[in-house]
């Protein structure tokens, strides 16, 4: 079975890797942090808390401007913007030959 990689797929996996990435990297943390003789302190288990949360908000709001642009078609065609700049400093090119075969 042959597996084609379409740009849905694509995404999918790239979600996958950063989302087991990071949850991997959370776990870690957490397992390091409650090995340590910080975990029976309370203010270095409120700043655990603190750092924790705002890693996973961060993960999440990144997966969550993700898929908007996903959902919204960013991700269709990526090489058209690409495309409309070159088309654009063509015309500007032209723009300015014609301006100066006008002054000369």
């Amino acid at each position: 079975m042959k597996i084609k990689l379409t740009p849905k797929l694509a995404t999918v996996l790239f979600f996958s890797l950063m989302i087991l990435s990071v949850g991997f990297f959370m776990i870690e943390r957490s397992i390091e942090f409650f090995n340590s003789e910080f975990a029976q302190n309370e203010t270095d288990f409120r700043g655990y808390l603190i750092v924790f949360f705002a890693r996973l908000f961060m993960i999440l709001g990144w997966i969550a401007v993700i898929a908007a642009l996903f959902f919204r078609g960013h991700f269709k065609d990526i090489e058209k913007p690409k495309n409309d700049l070159l088309e654009l400093h063509e015309k500007i090119e032209k723009m300015e030959k014609k301006k100066l075969k006008k002054s000369i």
